[in-house]
């Protein structure tokens, strides 16, 4: 509701949106508020809510359902075909693995023993545990491969890649493909130095002809307008781990490090007629 009041400002210039309208957004790079009560942004960044989202709910969709849309449209995935993802029961696979299934790719994911039934529940067909790994057995064996850990296991992950297999990573780091893709955003000597990082990423996928692709998130009004539709359909909510107000934003933090939620983690700005009591 914060940003509504900075609707009323611009009135004039506001054509998708109403006042009172309940509206959720991924502001852009240069935009980005981190913990700010306030944040002003264009209009096509933003999307109403669902009727059927509360706003705790809303807070959790748009970084990974937008993430989730633009991997699987660089993807271009075939119906039937097998899928990996690397700690698909946090909040990014929370949203991807049900798309994923809805897709109807076979989808096979990692993470915590305590996480298995949650996977199951979101239409896993076979998981991982990161105790006690087995990934050998999956040499060769996915069309697809979606990476959230980073570079530490992208060499295990590309193995586990079929030839002609196709790796994006949303961690390990910036491709030549990626500047050309993102050429209005960077400048010439930030696209040679993406160029630099990813030429040893390249040239891993090369050698084993395969795929490399680096996804960093765009924000998008109209895309985050689809999950309305994909939620009529599905009734995919996100998963919340757990709530803090804003006081404890240290303990929020300190919640992530541990990087054993299930579900988002949440901040949450008291209203003015809760904090003048």
């Amino acid at each position: 509701m914060k940003f509504l009041g900075l609707l009323l400002l611009w009135e004039k210039k506001i054509t998708k949106f109403n006042i009172g309208d309940r509206v959720y957004a991924m502001p852009p790079l240069g935009q980005m508020g981190t913990f700010s009560e306030y944040v002003a942004i264009d209009e096509k960044y933003a999307a109403k809510v669902p009727k059927n989202l509360s706003f705790e709910e809303a807070a959790s969709v748009p970084l990974s359902w937008l993430t989730t849309l633009q991997t699987f449209s660089l993807l271009q995935p075939q119906m039937g075909k097998k899928i990996f993802i690397s700690g698909g029961t946090g909040g990014f696979g929370q949203i991807a693995v049900p798309y994923a299934v809805r897709l109807g790719l076979e989808v096979i994911v990692s993470g915590a023993s305590r996480d298995k039934e949650l996977a199951k529940q979101m239409g896993v067909q076979t998981f991982i545990d990161y105790e006690k790994p087995n990934y050998s057995s999956y040499t060769r064996y996915f069309d697809y491969v979606i990476d959230t850990r980073g570079v530490s296991d992208l060499t295990r992950q590309f193995k586990m890649l079929k030839k002609n297999g196709h790796l994006i990573s949303l961690s390990a780091g910036p491709n030549k493909k990626f500047t050309k893709r993102q050429q209005q955003n960077f400048s010439m000597k930030q696209k040679i130095i993406f160029q630099l990082i990813g030429f040893v990423f390249d040239g891993l996928a090369m050698f084993q002809s395969k795929t490399y692709d680096f996804l960093y998130v765009e924000p998008s009004g109209k895309q985050l307008e689809t999950y309305s539709n994909y939620l009529s359909q599905t009734d995919n909510k996100p998963i919340i781990d757990t709530i803090y107000d804003f006081e404890q934003a240290e303990e929020a933090i300190q919640r992530m490090k541990l990087g054993n939620n299930q579900g988002k983690i949440l901040l949450k700005l008291k209203k003015k007629e809760e904090t003048n009591g």
